[in-house]
């Protein structure tokens, strides 16, 4: 019993995620993508500079796949650094989360909503899905029921 409140008050779990270091397959063929699709266009519309905007856009799109990304879970909340950034959100923000087969994703509504995905948070897994789900079960449950009480 000890061990399961420990966490939710004074412990940290903290992790860096690379999706393209631990996604082998998909990064294998998103980088095969970035390569063919501005070469096709490039030769489809006659010219390199179309290559080169299109290779610059896609990277631009799915730049955070290329940066690494690191979370700070703590009792207050939720930190994640990227791209030179750093973005905290206490636990009291979040009403709700899914856990999916790469994270788990903190939302601020109680049921699902279009805007979760402008308004939520993913934490992306790196060898440690039950850790961090656990972790947030525990934060975003509690959070929940003690504000509702």
């Amino acid at each position: 019993m000890e061990e399961e409140r420990a966490p939710s008050e004074g412990s940290r779990l903290e992790w860096t995620a690379l999706p393209v270091r631990d996604d082998h397959p998909r990064s294998l063929i998103l980088v095969a993508l970035l390569v063919v699709i501005p070469l096709g266009l490039g030769w489809w519309l006659g010219g390199t500079l179309f290559g080169a905007i299109a290779f610059v856009l896609l990277v631009a799109s799915v730049g955070g796949y290329f940066v690494p990304t690191r979370y700070v879970l703590d009792g207050r909340g939720v930190r994640v650094e990227s791209f030179g950034r750093s973005k905290f959100r206490p636990w009291d923000e979040f009403r709700n989360l899914y856990v999916h087969r790469d994270g788990v994703f903190l939302s601020p509504f109680e049921r699902p909503s279009r805007l979760d995905p402008f308004r939520g948070l993913f934490l992306r897994f790196r060898g440690n899905a039950e850790e961090v789900r656990r972790f947030c079960e525990r934060h975003v449950r509690r959070e929940q029921q003690g504000g509702e009480a």
